[in-house]
Formats: C-alpha cells, structure tokens, sequence
C-alpha cells in the first residue's frame, strides 16, 4: 500500500481526536502539500544534477529542505496560516525563477501553471483566487517587461500568450472546482442540520410521548396495589385481574420503545474543570458500596503515575462507571460480585497523559450487534412465560460506549475463565495541581457526606411532585409507611421548604415547571456542600430514555426509579438509603 496513504490514513485518525473534521481537513492540506513539494522538488532536484544544472539543482533540493524545516514547524506549533504563507512564497519564488531561466530544456516556465492547484486548497475559495490572481499578475509584468529584466530566455509575444491563456484556464477550473465542492458543503452542512433538527424531533416526541403514557400507567399500578381484592368475588376478580395483567403488557411494551432509542450524549462537554480523577471515580463507587455492600465488592487500584488533577468533564466520567457498574449488578442478580478497577497512565506527556481503564468482573453473558452494542436478553423461557421484569436482564452499556467513543477511544469487552473485561482509555489534559476538593468536584461532594441512620416509620419525607394526581397517589401508597409527607409543587418550593425544614428524604419528580428536578437537586448539594450531612434523593420520573437514570445520579441524587413502579420497589430503595 502507498506509504503516504498509510501516513495520512495514521495523521487523520489521530488528529480526528483532537479536531472537528473542517480542522482536521485544513491541517491535511498542508501536511499533504508539504510532503507533495518535497518529493517533487528532490526529484527534479536529483533530475538537474544529473543534467550538470548545478545552481537549479541547489535551488530546488535547498527548497525541498525548506519545505521540511516548515513542516517541522509547522508539527509541533500547528500554526497553520504562516506555514501555507511560507511553502506559497517557496513555491511562486520557484516558478518565477525558472520562468526566468527556463529551466534545464526551457520549458521550466510550465511549472508555473500549477501555481492555482496549490493556491486553491490551500487558501479556499476567495483567499485562493485572490493569491492566485496576484501570481499572475506577477507573470504578466515579467512577460510584458521580460527584456529589460534581462530574461535568461525570451518568450515571443505568441507563447506569452498561450501561456497567459493557460494559466487563465486552469485558474478558472480551479475557481469552480473549489465553488462546486464549497457548494456540496455547505448543502450537505444544511442537510445534516436538518436531520439532526428532525431526530431531535423525534427523540423529544418519544421522550414526551413516554412521560405521557408512563404517568398514568403508573397511577394504574399504583392503585392496583391499593385496591383489596378480597373483597371482589371471582368474577370481578377475574375482571381486575385481566385489567392488570394488561397493564403490566404495557408497561413491557414502553420500556421497549424506549430501549431503542439512541443515546444522546452531547459533543460539548458541560464542564472543563480541574478535578481528581481518583476521587471521583472512587466517590462515584462509594455509591454502589453503599447500597449493595452485603455483596458487592469493589476494589480500585490507582497508578501512582496518576496525576493528582486533570482538566475534564468529571459527569462524563462519572456517567462511564456508573453505566458500567449499574450494569454489572444488573447483571448478576444474586450472590457474591467482586469487580476490580485498574487506571494506569500508558503515554505520559508534558501537557496530558493517555490513560487506560481496566474493569473485571464475574462473567457477562453478553451479545453484541452491528453497531458495536453490548446487550444481554432473558432467557426465551421468561419472555414466553411474561414473568421477567425488562429493566432487571437488560444489560446495556451504549452510554459509557458513547462517551468513551467521544474521548476518541473504544469500549473493548473480552471474556475468559468465568471472568468478564472491559477495557478503554482516553487522553486528558493536565489540570493545576492543589485545588481544593470542594472547587475540584462539587458534583461528588455528597457522596462523601456522613448520615445518619433512621427508621422509615419515623421519616420525614419531602414530595417534590406537580402532578395533583400523582400527589395523591403516592401519599397514599406511603402515608402508612412513614411519619410525615409534605409536599412541593415544583423546584423552587422544593428549595423554600428544604431551607426552612430538616427532611430526612426527598422524592423528586424531574421534569417540573419553575425549576427541574435536575436543577434543584443541584441546588440542594450546594446548599449541603458546606456541612457535614446529607439528604438522600430519589428521582421518580416518568423519563426513562437511556441517560436518564446516568444523568440523574450525576447531577447528585442517590437512587432513580422510574414510572410505573412497585410500590414496594420504592420503599425497599427509601429503608435502603435511611436504614442501611
């Protein structure tokens, strides 16, 4: 294969990292046009020796030294704009010297008619033909003034201007090849804003439509529970039962709607903060040994290589583990689950280093599809029989895969002797070493926050909810279950009482008027980063996309359950973070 196809297929690759593609094009002209010169300019170099032309040949190989001396400069400052202005000025000095001397058999001058198939690229569209109108121009006071600059070869009027007629002809094709391919872009740039406007479209309609159809599936649900069936007869029993067995087919039908959605992870990163990769990872950890101790061991293991601070988005981070190990627990549902988490530094240099992630845990009986998805099913058994609940077997790490394919990495998943791997790595930029923790990670503050145990019978428990239906649904599944239930309307009422009443828990609804679920649990850690304890937080949300469960946990709340739910289900989370 072409070694300079290899070069530039390795230089794209790595550069698409670091780069939007337009950059990444840009920077490729050059290296492209460099490397072109170069080869070009020792080869003729090599040519004039051989036909004893000493001066063109040192003329040409110096250039080519040059156009390497730039590309050399070029590599490590990647100023792009003085380097095309020096290999331009190489090049148009090139072409008027042997328009002045012809060349080693006089026809050195028709090197100058390339001069356009450089500008173009180089300088785009309007830039282009301005430098190659100016080069021309050039030509043309050298022509018309050709004796009195005492030419080494004269060129009659007839070939000045076939010469002119040329270089005009291939200025033109160079002007409308570079106009259509403008052009193209910006039609296929407006295409591909379209479409991502129409997915949107189509993610925030399924997103609505499963909020709509989750609200009252859940209020079905939940008085399903209420209701005391000992005292139907058979017949109504009969009835109730087929109503709720029918409701249950519903819920399995949303929550495969919602599997095939795509995950929308965002190119821009919310937050470029310094942070501790260490602590936060090992924070975001802390959660799961909280809750899930009695089985779950989770051991990291941190190079010491590991630099203290990185500059990154430590949500993004946080969302890759808990995706993963969410999915683990997800995964084996019973007995002992021991998972070991290795971060090592694999190419360190002076302003980010290149990192690598190593996870291993018990076996994963994992699929995969054509896109790169890791999933897992039940088994058909279960599907047949409808007793399985989705969201318990299916095992999905499209999320961390995203985000780790935005870093410019691969999520890999290697399975031997009943053990499962997972391996990535990504590159981050070196942050300022000493930053206070608080300032280095707000977001994971909480989890390191003391509390204290309670009984769910004495709690007293905060409703942030808009929905009046809802309200009542919920104080009723719990008005036995604990002291108190007050309740909030939406985030702003959520943060009045939170600052005026000590709340031992908090369910909070996410999408609200005024201020979101997201929003005033923020709000509320903020409040708390400054003391010693910490108000356990549950989403109940109709939003159950995939990243929404990710999403809520960064954003600081302890659990996630989504409509329609078990009542049971809740209370087992509400003992599980007051009681444990």
């Amino acid at each position: 294969m072409n070694p300079l196809y290899l070069f530039l297929d390795r230089l794209t690759k790595k550069l698409g990292q670091h780069a939007d593609l337009d950059v990444v094009n840009k920077i490729m002209v050059v290296y492209y046009g460099g490397i072109t010169g170069i080869f070009f300019y020792v080869l003729f170099g090599l040519l004039a020796l051989f036909s004893r032309s000493y001066t063109l040949s040192g003329i040409l190989l110096g250039v080519a030294i040059l156009f390497l001396l730039t590309l050399a400069y070029f590599h490590h400052t990647k100023r792009r704009r003085s380097a095309k202005i020096i290999l331009t000025l190489l090049n148009a000095g090139v072409c008027l010297y042997l328009l002045h001397t012809g060349g080693t058999s006089g026809s050195g001058n028709l090197w100058l008619l390339l001069f356009p198939v450089f500008s173009f690229p180089f300088f785009g569209l309007s830039r282009g033909n301005l430098v190659s109108f100016l080069f021309f121009s050039l030509v043309i006071i050298y022509l018309v003034f050709q004796k009195s600059l005492q030419a080494m070869v004269v060129y009659p009027p007839e070939y000045s201007l076939r010469l002119m007629g040329a270089y005009s002809i291939i200025h033109l094709l160079g002007y409308m090849t570079e106009y259509i391919r403008f052009h193209n872009y910006q039609v296929m740039e407006r295409a591909i804003i379209e479409s991502k406007n129409e997915t949107r479209q189509k993610e925030d309609f399924l997103s609505k439509l499963s909020h709509q159809i989750r609200t009252p599936l859940n209020n079905l649900t939940v008085v399903s529970n209420l209701v005391n069936k000992s005292k139907l007869d058979s017949e109504h029993r009969d009835l109730f039962d087929t109503i709720l067995a029918s409701t249950i087919n519903l819920i399995n039908v949303v929550n495969n709607i919602v599997k095939v959605s795509e995950v929308k992870i965002e190119k821009e990163l919310s937050h470029q903060v310094n942070f501790d990769l260490s602590s936060s990872v090992d924070n975001t950890l802390k959660l799961f040994r909280d809750q899930h101790k009695d089985r779950l061991e989770v051991n990291l293991h941190a190079s010491r290589n590991i630099k203290t601070n990185y500059i990154g988005d430590p949500i993004r981070i946080k969302q890759i583990f808990l995706n993963i190990i969410e999915n683990i627990i997800k995964a084996n549902p019973k007995g002992k689950i021991l998972v070991n988490i290795e971060i090592d530094v694999v190419n360190d240099r002076e302003h980010e280093s290149e990192l690598s992630f190593i996870i291993r845990c018990p076996e994963l009986q994992l699929e995969s599809d054509d896109y790169g998805n890791f999933y897992s099913r039940p088994s058909d058994e279960l599907v047949r029989e409808g007793s399985y609940q989705p969201d318990d077997y299916y095992i999905d790490f499209t999320i961390a895969r995203k985000i780790i394919e935005y870093y410019g990495s691969e999520l890999k998943v290697s399975g031997s002797d009943e053990q499962t791997t997972l391996t990535f790595g990504f590159l981050l930029k070196k942050g300022t070493a000493g930053v206070h923790r608080a300032e280095i990670d707000q977001e994971t503050a909480q989890l390191l926050q003391t509390k204290q145990k309670i009984e769910l019978s004495n709690a007293n428990i905060l409703l942030v909810e808009d929905n009046a239906i809802n309200q009542k649904i919920i104080i009723l599944s719990l008005k036995n279950q604990v002291r108190q239930i007050d309740v909030a309307n939406n985030g702003k009422d959520a943060l009045d009482k939170f600052g005026t009443t000590k709340y031992d828990l908090i369910l909070m609804d996410i999408q609200m008027p005024v201020i979101n679920g997201i929003v005033a649990t923020k709000k509320i850690r903020e409040l708390e980063a400054t003391s010693n304890t910490q108000t356990p937080i549950i989403a109940i949300t109709a939003n159950a996309l995939s990243g929404d469960k990710e999403a809520c946990l960064a954003a600081g709340m302890n659990d996630y359950i989504s409509k329609p739910f078990q009542v049971d289900v809740l209370v087992n989370k509400m003992k599980m973070l007051l009681e444990c």
